[in-house]
């Protein structure tokens, strides 16, 4: 089994990278958020990988992540019942992986169902069948932290970035990157305006 590839990126692609390790390129599927870090090609990157054979498709599919603990969170998402790799990965792509833990622990379930590949009963699954794993697991040293956070209004913000043209992996890094002074959405929406603004 591949646990992880490290080599030279010589090809990008929407969602997937091509890896070239030893002379033979590895086509490794990448959850957005990363994607746009590590697509650069010529770049020297170590993935570490998700191996899945899609029965009905007939085909062989490598999802790969920037760290080990995210592939540890990937295979967790998949003992829910319903969440498939895709839309595994789609919940990766959405959020930063702290952020996510902290929303299951916390039961946020407005909040999980507005990322991408989620409805309203995978949402409810997920806090359900994972909320006491994490905290018997402690995942991420900081699932702890920054219990304070309004995911609401967060979730509200990023919808409306979204709205107005802007990718979903770009609306949430850039609410993330508000000061705490934005409570509001409508605050939150004009810090973020103005962060993309300067990209």
């Amino acid at each position: 089994m591949i646990s992880y590839i490290a080599g030279t990126i010589e090809a990008v692609s929407d969602n997937s990278v091509i890896v070239n390790t030893g002379g033979v390129g590895y086509r490794v599927v990448l959850p957005e958020r990363v994607h746009g870090i590590l697509s650069k090609v010529g770049a020297q990157v170590k993935l570490f990988i998700y191996p899945n054979f899609n029965s009905r498709e007939g085909s062989f599919e490598l999802y790969g992540f920037e760290t080990a603990e995210e592939l540890s969170f990937f295979r967790l998402l998949l003992t829910v019942s319903g969440v498939g790799p895709k839309s595994a990965q789609g919940i990766l792509s959405a959020v930063d992986l702290p952020t996510l833990q902290l929303a299951i622990v916390k039961g946020d379930y407005d909040y999980l169902r507005k990322l991408s590949g989620i409805g309203p009963k995978t949402s409810q699954r997920i806090i359900l069948e994972l909320k006491s794993k994490l905290l018997e697991k402690n995942f991420g040293a900081g699932i702890g932290g920054g219990q304070d956070r309004d995911f609401a209004s967060e979730g509200e913000a990023i919808d409306a970035l979204v709205t107005l043209g802007y990718s979903a992996y770009h609306a949430r890094e850039a609410i993330k990157a508000v000061t705490a002074e934005a409570k509001t959405s409508e605050e939150k929406i004009r810090q973020a305006l103005k962060i993309l603004a300067k990209k």
